[in-house]
């Protein structure tokens, strides 16, 4: 008789909703006209989707290839690009992003092969453009995932050019996936208030929250980042980088379109603050408004106020590497003597070696 041995552990380990395929999926959220398309069983895909749908409270457009027994052994190629030639022909996206699975991966799948297949079968959809992204859900993390799908996007998308300040009030801004639709909107904000026009990418806030629509599904993403404004990055006169975890995708964007960087692990200390602040001043030329330090007055008294209730306070923190270390920045700027991010040094190693392979 089977015996049912329950785990005494206190948490889930490596759980399917903080993979790289679900990262990565949610990248291409953040695109208007978008489309993700997970390359693997159905199963992977409805998961994810139902994932986004009660996190989001939206519609989310999430495409599956459908791999079945008989494809998973014998070869799913012609899948991948039926797939992309059906979503391509009813749905007519801007953006498909093509992301694999565990199930694909072990698989051994050459997606970028699958896309020149496409490519030479069906020209008549050369205007759509296609993203492939390696994203195993056995290695890495959401984040990771994240990042892996930016990279792709701007070596797919942003052309090799020269024109740096050619449109002297826009910047651009790599969003790292610890931030939420009301932080992208807090951004956005902040950078006009300096009288800048911000291009984020991906931008989920705009994508992922506000909107009301008769139809109770959507084929494609509604709002996000243009796939015309991804293409004129290139004519920025910054990039603010938000986020470590996109540190290479910012060095990408940077040798393709020659635009400096400002680096910024996050927007929660009052120091990681400042740099940013500082950095939009000197972007724009302009001195800070009274909004924005009538903000950083804010945050100061309120850290006054809480003094008593976190002054000897012990905080232990979770979660992929960019959260766990901009929040321990804002913590460790409290007055608390005490503070432990055990389990963010144990990601940070996990992450770095993931990095390295």
């Amino acid at each position: 008789m089977a015996e049912i041995i329950h785990s005494k552990k206190a948490l889930a380990v490596n759980p399917l909703k903080v993979s790289q395929t679900i990262g990565a999926s949610l990248a291409f959220l953040g695109l208007n006209r978008s489309l993700p398309l997970m390359h693997g069983s159905q199963g992977c895909t409805a998961f994810g989707k139902v994932f986004f749908v009660r996190h989001f409270r939206e519609p989310i457009p999430l495409q599956t290839t459908a791999m079945d027994q008989v494809s998973s052994i014998m070869g799913a190629d012609d899948n991948v690009i039926e797939a992309l030639r059906t979503l391509s022909d009813k749905s007519k996206p801007d953006i498909i992003g093509l992301v694999t699975t565990g199930l694909s991966e072990t698989q051994g799948t050459d997606i970028r092969r699958c896309v020149g297949d496409f490519r030479r079968a069906h020209p008549e959809f050369d205007h759509v453009a296609v993203v492939p992204v390696n994203t195993p859900d056995y290695v890495g993390c959401l984040e990771s995932g994240y990042a892996l799908a930016i990279e792709a996007l701007i070596e797919t998308l942003v052309p090799e050019s020269a024109c740096v300040g050619k449109r002297p009030k826009q910047v651009n801004v790599l969003a790292s996936a610890m931030l939420t639709p009301g932080d992208i909107e807090a951004i956005k904000e902040w950078i006009e208030a300096f009288g800048l026009r911000p291009i984020v990418v991906p931008d989920i806030g705009d994508s992922l929250d506000g909107h009301l629509v008769e139809a109770e599904t959507s084929s494609l993403t509604i709002g996000g980042t243009p796939r015309s404004e991804i293409e004129i990055m290139g004519e920025s006169t910054a990039t603010l980088v938000v986020g470590p975890s996109l540190l290479k995708a910012a060095n990408i964007l940077k040798t393709r379109t020659g635009v400096p960087d400002y680096h910024f692990a996050g927007l929660m200390g009052l120091e990681d603050c400042d740099d940013f602040t500082q950095a939009l001043a000197e972007i724009s030329g302009k001195p800070v408004p009274e909004k924005i330090e009538r903000h950083r007055a804010q945050l100061q008294d309120a850290m006054v106020d809480s003094h008593f209730m976190i002054g000897f306070a012990r905080v232990a923190l979770a979660g992929d590497p960019d959260l766990p270390r901009t929040s321990m920045k804002a913590w460790l700027d409290c007055p608390s003597p005490k503070s432990s991010s055990v389990i963010w040094r144990i990601w940070k190693k996990r992450h770095a070696a993931t990095a390295r392979n």
